[in-house]
């Protein structure tokens, strides 16, 4: 039994590395392509993600933890950072409102993203229903 079980965490530490490998290398050519703006440059990231999705086989855990490494590493991007949990209802409204009014049009991505995460910070479904019904008035 003790066998087994170290097994299992001898080959899934390599997996979790593998992942956060992969999204550090995936971050690495989005900051590459944005700074550049070559389709070349866009293409490489697209071909780079197929590979990385088949690699680390979509749905497993080292998948889902590459996902949110490369969330991580977008929303630095463009601006968005870190996800502030400790700010009131209000704040959390203002910071998605503000970010919808000062983005760039049809670079509005990155506040829906926003919106989402800090919904997700709402325990209470009524409070997120009311986030989200206020915040998407700030997108018109």
């Amino acid at each position: 039994m003790k066998l087994i079980f170290l097994s299992l965490i001898l080959f899934s530490f390599p997996l979790f590395a593998n992942a956060e490998e992969k999204s550090k290398e995936m971050c690495e050519c989005l900051n590459k392509s944005k700074s550049s703006n070559s389709a070349k440059d866009k293409k490489r990231c697209l071909t780079l993600r197929e590979k990385h999705v088949k690699a680390l086989k979509k749905g497993s855990d080292a998948y889902s933890q590459y996902l949110e490494k490369l969330g991580q590493c977008e929303r630095e991007m463009v601006g968005n950072g870190e996800i502030k949990d400790n700010l009131s209802f209000e704040e959390k409204v203002k910071e998605v409102c503000d970010c919808f009014s000062l983005a760039p049009k049809g670079q509005k991505m990155a506040c829906f993203q926003k919106q989402s995460q800090y919904g997700k910070t709402f325990a209470e479904d009524q409070k997120r229903i009311e986030f989200n019904q206020i915040t998407n008035s700030c997108d018109k």
